[in-house]
């Protein structure tokens, strides 16, 4: 009986290189998807209790989008870039080729465990490599169905997945892998970022942070609330880009609670269409967070259920417990402000880079001097999260909150490196500078 090769040993014999391969393979891993949507949709709720609308848009929609982008346009961006030469060089020809880096790390998370895990692993697909998917030991029954998926599609040796647990994590991060991916908490980045940091390879973590929405006195109040209701709502609030608390002027203070009390009234009852927090421990982290403060909560909370009922935080501080950590929970802190420049300089002091920016205002000129004073990963507009699932825009952090890009083209450069290339014909060098130098270095400070 044959050994199954290693993933070295089988991306060293080619088979992923060619792109019409690479395009091959992420339609044969579209057609899986179609075929076992309902027992992925199935899992979902089993782990999650993710309702089946969100489940569908955020975790299979959006991967099947993603696949059909990357057939359609991978040929296009596969191809070698030509690039100009100095006139010195000539007669020469100068091109830039993408190269996969070979064997890839992807570590995917507990609240898209499908969607994290499955999206990067198509780009890197894209890009040629072979991959060992790490997936959340919290959401089993998705890793079982995606273990199921990936193997009708790639054998071992081309795609392998493991289910991530403290020890098995540890034992990854010590092999020669060629790229590191990441998405996760920051603490854990940090783990990722030192173990490619040791193998001299690259890496790209997704990480998290406190993402503020940011109210203007010009915002429309009721707009704004149910907007930022719905992407607290969505998931639960376990989103890594979504509003994790709210500044709003003093005098708009009490205006807009109302208007976020009528948001989250109008979304209809929790238990049909609220995601379950993910586990007891994280049920009992967000409940603490509401313990010491002033309140709103829309409803009941089903704790054997681990619905959690959206909560609003009124009045809130630099100094409340929910403002210490990442929320990651249907709990929206409001944070009064006096003025613009205080406001700026209140949140690049108390929280580190957000993934993400929310401005809700019609002034443009006060958009530029907000979304220029404070770094982040992205903006959005008068909305939230829009900017983050749209497939033509790049998707990542900056310092805490993360280091590189994926989604759509950014996926698949994150996923290859550049190899330049110049060549030149056989013929006369008419700028030879060989020696002996002779008068050359005199005419060619003057021509050059």
């Amino acid at each position: 009986m044959m050994r199954e090769p290693s993933q070295i040993e089988f991306f060293q014999t080619g088979t992923t290189w060619p792109v019409k391969a690479r395009i091959e393979k992420l339609r044969q891993l579209l057609a899986s998807i179609e075929r076992q949507e309902d027992a992925i949709l199935q899992a979902l709720s089993s782990d999650l209790g993710k309702p089946e609308l969100e489940a569908f848009l955020s975790e299979i929609y959006f991967v099947k989008a993603e696949i059909r982008l990357f057939c359609k346009k991978l040929s296009k961006w596969a191809q070698p870039s030509r690039r100009s030469s100095p006139i010195f060089y000539q007669p020469a020809r100068s091109s830039v080729e993408r190269h996969p880096f070979g064997r890839c790390l992807i570590a995917a998370p507990w609240n898209y465990p499908f969607q994290l895990a499955i999206s990067p692993l198509i780009a890197a697909i894209a890009g040629g490599n072979v991959v060992t998917l790490l997936l959340s030991e919290k959401a089993p029954q998705t890793a079982a169905a995606i273990t199921r998926l990936l193997a009708e599609v790639f054998p071992p040796s081309y795609v392998t997945c493991e289910i991530a647990s403290p020890e098995k994590a540890e034992k990854l991060l010590t092999e020669p892998f060629d790229h590191f991916f990441f998405t996760g908490s920051t603490k854990i980045g940090r783990l990722y970022a030192e173990a490619a940091a040791r193998q001299l390879s690259p890496c790209v973590l997704e990480l998290g942070g406190k993402c503020p929405a940011i109210i203007h006195p010009s915002a429309d109040l009721d707009i704004s609330a149910r907007r930022i209701a719905y992407g607290k709502w969505f998931n639960a609030g376990q989103t890594c880009m979504a509003p994790d608390y709210v500044l709003v002027p003093k005098k708009d203070h009490d205006a807009f609670l109302q208007a976020l009390k009528s948001a989250f009234s109008g979304f209809g009852e929790t238990k049909d269409s609220l995601s379950a927090i993910v586990s007891d421990e994280e049920y009992q982290r967000l409940i603490s967070l509401c313990q010491t403060a002033e309140h709103w909560q829309l409803t009941e909370d089903v704790p054997h259920e681990r619905i959690l009922s959206p909560r609003i935080l009124p009045h809130a501080s630099w100094e409340s417990s929910a403002m210490q950590e990442e929320v990651f929970g249907p709990v929206v802190p409001l944070i009064p402000y006096d003025s613009t420049d205080q406001m700026i300089q209140d949140v690049k002091t108390n929280t580190p880079d957000p993934l993400a920016l929310y401005l809700f205002s019609q002034d443009s000129s006060w958009i530029s001097e907000v979304a220029q004073s404070i770094r982040s990963g992205s903006v959005g507009v008068n909305d939230v999260m829009k900017q983050a699932t749209n497939l033509e825009l790049p998707f990542g952090g900056v310092g805490t909150s993360g280091m590189g890009r994926y989604r759509g083209k950014s996926g698949f450069e994150a996923f290859t490196w550049e190899k330049a290339i110049t060549s030149r014909p056989f013929r006369p060098d008419p700028f030879a500078s060989h020696p002996p130098y002779g008068e050359k270095a005199k005419w060619m400070r003057k021509f050059l």
